[in-house]
């Protein structure tokens, strides 16, 4: 799966164009920041979580990797950066604890970066006639396996046991230990370590456990637990306002040890259902959920505008209904609109319809894409500007739709900021063509994301909370009509959502000041869609 690393919107270095008088000889030396472009171990899971903010790395390592000697394979700097320790001086990293980088740039600029690695173990202990999942306490060293009440103590039989990383050796053989009137303890053995487990058995009821439900707009994933080597476990599930039961059906039932799971689609928005987990003819305690809402944000369609302090805003007012927002304010101080009112050429013709135009445009000394984002523009800073991306949404749409048009020219303007990390190869891009891009991002963000281009600060797809997102990029253009799109929105986890950010731009690498002068894109009656089975992330 390709991931797109850094995005943000597009603005002007707005302060040079303020600039009017004489230019004096007191400009300070370019701030060039030292930055870990790329980090790969051996035993990561995944790619690396690269903050440049905040200035981490984050791995996730195999259970069978010792934390104290990692074998570094890759290691990559921005231009002209060093760091001390080098790579070459530490091809095996001790990363038990975190591990600090100092990253050096000319003129004597030092950057600190910390780099830390997460490592999940998997444990289990499985039994006949189990009665729940086993709990385990990974500073005591030890493990509860819990059997039916029926299941004598003096005849245990475990069938599978893992309580250390993969390969590791259990010794005594735990399928020749059945006596567990008290404790028995197991010694696992893995490279130089040698831990010494308690494991203890507990008699208890057969009792089934429904869990809370996920419940998105038109789906929810159900889950609960049985005991082991229960009758044919399923789900049941009613509206709350029906008396109705229905059994979902079998083939959307996985049952792993004592766990069940299962999707229920079909379902209605914003409607509390109830539902319970069976086995045979023994049934669970009824558990309730909501939907989510199927949720729009204002003016998707971008039918409403307003201009304000000469400023043009796809917005009905910028009071209560200022929802979306562009680089028109910073590139006022040019003399440009870059994003406009279209209310001739629409995908949908009507009274009252509009659409946004984005261009891509030379304002005085330099380039500024045509954009719309869910978001507020904050202020010019310095050589760029702030800006604040993403409203409050709690609904986890599974796309986006919409339309779009697009002519995009060669890319002419190629001008990025020295010392950052690009997406492309500023040697090599000119004279390709430019490329549009409409992208989403479903977030368990705090507030809005600041991002701030004279800090380097960069909206970034490898942020732990984003939780779903999508794409669309097209350099080949529509031929100069309106294509209709959907965008799949691929999610990483099941957590609830607190902001979106939806944003288009004409020129997919503005925020570098790179991209085809004239470029130009049309954008209408975007929607969420809350339909199907949720995709995830590979």
């Amino acid at each position: 799966m390709s991931r797109f690393k850094q995005y943000f919107l597009c603005l002007l270095p707005f302060a040079l164009l303020m600039t009017a008088g004489c230019i004096k000889n007191d400009i300070p030396y370019p701030r060039l920041r030292g930055i870990i472009k790329a980090f790969e171990v051996q035993g990561q899971i995944g790619e690396a979580r690269i903050d440049s903010v905040a200035m981490t790395v984050s791995v996730e390592l195999a259970d069978t990797v010792d934390l104290s000697r990692v074998r570094l394979t890759r290691f990559e700097l921005s231009g002209n950066t060093t760091s001390s320790p080098s790579a070459d001086s530490v091809s095996v990293l001790d990363l038990s604890e975190p591990m600090e980088f100092v990253l050096s740039t000319w003129p004597g600029q030092e950057y600190l970066w910390t780099v830390s690695a997460t490592q999940t173990m998997e444990r289990y202990i499985k039994v006949k006639n189990q009665a729940r999942e086993p709990a385990f306490n990974e500073y005591e060293k030890q493990a509860v396996i819990y059997v039916v009440l029926d299941q004598p103590k003096d005849s245990v039989e475990i069938t599978d046991m893992k309580l250390g990383p993969e390969n590791s050796v259990i010794t005594p053989d735990y399928t020749t230990v059945h006596d567990f009137t008290s404790p028995q303890e197991f010694t696992v053995s893995y490279r130089d370590v040698v831990e010494v487990w308690t494991v203890i058995v507990m008699q208890v009821e057969a009792t089934l456990t429904t869990d809370e439900a996920d419940a998105w707009a038109s789906c929810a994933y159900l889950s609960g637990t049985v005991a082991d080597g229960a009758e044919a476990p399923g789900f049941r599930w009613r509206r709350a306002d029906s008396d109705q039961w229905q059994d979902v059906p079998s083939s959307s039932v996985t049952v792993s040890g004592n766990s069940v799971t299962a999707l229920l689609t079909g379902l209605e928005p914003a409607v509390e259902y109830v539902y319970r987990i069976y086995t045979g003819t023994q049934e669970g305690s009824e558990v309730s959920f909501t939907t989510e809402e199927a949720a729009q944000m204002p003016n998707m369609g971008f039918d409403a505008w307003n201009t304000t302090n000469g400023v043009v805003f796809p917005n009905a007012d910028q009071g209560e209904n200022f929802w979306w927002d562009s680089g028109n304010t910073g590139a006022k101080l040019g003399g440009k609109t870059p994003t406009s009112q279209e209310t001739s050429f629409l995908a949908v013709p009507g009274e009252g319809k509009s659409a946004a135009r984005l261009e891509t445009v030379n304002a005085i000394i330099a380039m500024a894409g045509g954009n719309v984002f869910s978001g507020h523009f904050g202020s010019v800073q310095g050589l760029g500007a702030e800006v604040f991306f993403g409203r409050p949404f709690e609904s986890r749409p599974t796309v986006l739709t919409g339309y779009y048009s697009y002519e995009p020219k060669a890319i002419d303007n190629v001008k990025p900021p020295e010392g950052i990390a690009l997406p492309f190869d500023r040697n090599t891009i000119a004279g390709k063509m430019d490329r549009c891009h409409i992208f989403v991002y479903v977030t368990a963000w705090d507030g809005p994301y600041r991002v701030n281009t004279t800090e380097r600060r960069y909206l970034d797809i490898n942020d732990p909370d984003v939780i779903g997102y999508g794409e669309l990029i097209d350099s080949t253009g529509t031929g100069g009509q309106y294509r209709q799109f959907s965008i799949d929105i691929k999610y990483r986890d099941h957590r609830k959502p607190t902001y979106c950010a939806v944003v288009a731009v004409a020129s997919k690498y503005a925020d570098y000041f790179t991209g085809g002068i004239g470029s130009l894109m049309y954008v209408d009656e975007f929607a969420f869609g809350y339909g199907g089975t949720p995709v995830w992330e590979e």
